[in-house]
């Protein structure tokens, strides 16, 4: 499934289950890598993606993240900040973060889902503010915007190869 393939965050789908449709895209991609590693056929292309919850208020921003970051290790979620703390408070667990602290009070977003998430995300972090990145503190990395899609696929997958809480 790519990006593209999901109904934006502001859609009637997002509630279509009780936990939303960013939730449920989770569960299926975990459930698919379990029944790859017990040798169910046809699993094998999801069987190594990451699930990248990606956080912009921009629409247009948040497609090009989304497309940036749909490769065969990585699948992303994207959402609006209101809807990402949504789904992590209802129990999504993404394998890594991408937030883009230009959106509004996004250093109070990053800090709120934080607290919220019960185990250690790597957060990486975007701004075309050095002095937001700094006042955001707990990124495992940081970008500058602008940046190179290579670069900002490196630092998640970077991120996501890394055992939770050791970057």
């Amino acid at each position: 499934m790519r990006a593209s393939d999901v109904d934006p965050p502001s859609s009637p789908a997002t509630s279509r289950s009780p936990r939303g449709l960013a939730w449920t895209r989770v569960c299926v991609i975990r459930m698919t890598r379990l029944l790859s590693r017990l040798g169910g056929a046809g699993a094998q292309n999801l069987d190594m993606q990451a699930v990248v919850l990606v956080i912009d208020d921009d629409p247009s921003l948040l497609a090009t993240l989304g497309e940036a970051l749909t490769t065969d290790d990585t699948a992303p979620i994207l959402a609006t900040a209101a809807d990402a703390l949504r789904e992590i408070k209802r129990g999504m667990v993404p394998d890594a973060i991408v937030i883009d602290l230009d959106i509004p009070d996004g250093c109070a977003v990053l800090a709120e889902l934080e607290r919220a998430m019960p185990d250690l995300v790597p957060v990486i972090t975007l701004s075309s503010a050095p002095r937001r990145l700094l006042e955001a503190g707990v990124a495992d990395a940081v970008v500058m915007k602008p940046f190179e899609v290579g670069q900002l696929r490196r630092c998640v997958h970077h991120a996501c190869e890394q055992p939770r809480g050791a970057l």
